[in-house]
């Protein structure tokens, strides 16, 4: 997992041979056959958690890759959760 913190709001990405919309508020970055999805981190303006990376072999994003990122991403957003709610209590 990769956290980068980009500026201003996010939109339309203006290079579709670089980003690519897999829908649902997944995105993924492109290079040749390499892929990493990724989504904005919630409640964080401009941080975007990048899921994982894999080398894409057909036309289509296999479906099981977007299925990992959606679980990495979310798996994220509850340690988030805990690491807040830990930081609130001090």
């Amino acid at each position: 997992m990769a956290l980068f913190q980009i500026a201003g709001d996010h939109g339309k990405f203006h290079n579709p041979e670089k980003f690519g919309d897999l829908g649902d508020g997944l995105y993924e970055f492109k290079s040749f056959q390499i892929r990493m999805p990724f989504a904005y981190a919630k409640n964080e303006r401009g941080l975007i958690l990048i899921t994982h990376g894999f080398i894409k072999k057909k036309n289509k994003t296999p479906k099981e890759e977007i299925t990992r990122a959606w679980r990495i991403y979310e798996e994220d957003q509850e340690q988030t959760k805990l690491a807040i709610v830990r930081k609130a209590k001090r």
